[in-house]
């Protein structure tokens, strides 16, 4: 499928087939980090971060290329971008459980919160912004933005953690599932 039909069915998602996505990119993910659910909760939460952080060069490279070969539909570059955003989510979701059982808070309501923001980012029109940055490379970017932010906290501020993680974890969640459409 052409990366804008994607996005533009990518938009029409709701809730329940964002949360079957979040799962799946977990699910997917862990064929990128090479590593079992339990070898990852026994790492702590900025090293989980710096993990999905060391993802995201290649994810930004890889979106860039979905965006250039956009009229070429190749499925390659497409599951290339949902496999390592799958890895990334999945460290970073990795965080989040760390980081709340650590801290002591549920991830459940974080995790309606990373769902809210996906579906946000899914349905804005496109071109809607005053950006020239292609979508798939500008949620790679958000993504690398909010989850630097989630990193830098750890050392001070608790709570900004999670929402960072949160945000981070909604723009890698809309980039999953704009790259499953465009493998399609």
């Amino acid at each position: 499928m052409d990366l804008f039909r994607a996005i533009a069915v990518a938009g029409s998602v709701g809730e329940p087939e964002l949360r079957r996505a979040y799962r799946a990119a977990v699910a997917r993910g862990s064929s990128n980090t090479g590593c079992t659910r339990e070898e990852e909760r026994c790492y702590g939460a900025l090293r989980l971060l710096t993990l999905a952080l060391l993802r995201l060069p290649d994810l930004s490279a890889a979106a860039l290329l979905l965006h250039l070969v956009d009229g070429d539909e190749d499925p390659v570059i497409a599951s290339t971008v949902a496999d390592v955003a799958a890895g990334a989510l999945r460290l970073a979701h990795r965080a989040l459980e760390v980081h709340g059982r650590d801290v002591g808070y549920e991830t459940g309501a974080w995790i309606d919160v990373a769902l809210f923001e996906a579906g946000a980012q899914l349905g804005r029109p496109v071109g809607s912004e005053a950006s020239e940055v292609p979508v798939a490379l500008e949620q790679a970017r958000a993504a690398a933005v909010a989850l630097t932010g989630a990193a830098a906290a750890t050392a001070a501020d608790r709570m900004l953690v999670a929402e960072r993680l949160a945000d981070g974890l909604g723009h890698l969640l809309a980039l999953f599932v704009i790259a499953r459409r465009a493998a399609e």
